[in-house]
């Protein structure tokens, strides 16, 4: 009976070890558990919101730089266009005021080219105004310039070379010539804001 009752006493702490065994065990899977939950894993949901939301901010960033740039860029392209088109408007403006005299007005005629020029050729043309406005007055002689074509040949920072062909009707004591070509080359100028005649050259 003794015998019995011993084996009966070692099953049952045997199957009492072996429940504690199984609920520790089982604490240690709900330990394990929690703390895997707690701690995201590299591919977790969070992770990836992050990796967007950086990702997302770089190209933000490198799209504002990029429009920024595009921005100074097309400035500077509308700038050279406005540049240009004001050497070639002051150009075809010099040619027309260089041919056309009327001598009724011949003094506001040479006024308006002195004003519009500057350099070795305006101090010329000063010298030589008041005896070119007494022969034109003299001669009744009266010349009408119309723009045929014009263009840049070239452009250098402030200064710029126009060429310019012009159609230029004469008349003396109030008869008409036949209308001449003329071609000229306009070098102008920007001073200030505005653009001025430094040179003028007839080319063949």
């Amino acid at each position: 009976m003794l015998h019995e009752k011993g084996i009966g006493m070692a099953a049952v702490q045997t199957r009492s070890g072996e429940a504690e065994r199984e609920s520790i065990s089982d604490t240690e899977i709900v330990t394990e558990a929690h703390e895997s939950a707690s701690i995201p894993s590299a591919g977790s949901p969070r992770d990836t919101a992050r990796v967007a939301v950086t990702f997302g901010l770089a190209a933000l960033l490198a799209l504002s730089v990029l429009v920024g740039w595009l921005g100074v860029q097309n400035h500077d392209a509308v700038r050279d266009q406005n540049q240009r088109a004001q050497f070639l408007a002051a150009g075809r403006d010099g040619a027309v005021n260089l041919t056309t005299i009327n001598p009724d007005n011949a003094d506001a005629e040479v006024t308006k080219i002195l004003e519009s020029s500057i350099g070795p050729f305006h101090e010329d043309f000063e010298q030589r105004s008041a005896g070119f406005v007494e022969t034109v007055k003299r001669a009744q002689s009266r010349t009408e310039g119309t723009v045929i074509e014009a263009g840049l040949e070239s452009v250098d920072g402030d200064h710029a070379d126009v060429l310019v062909a012009i159609s230029v009707k004469t008349w003396l004591a109030g008869t008409e010539a036949p209308a001449r070509l003329w071609r000229m080359r306009i070098s102008v100028q920007r001073v200030g804001s505005r653009e001025k005649v430094s040179n003028v050259q007839y080319v063949p």
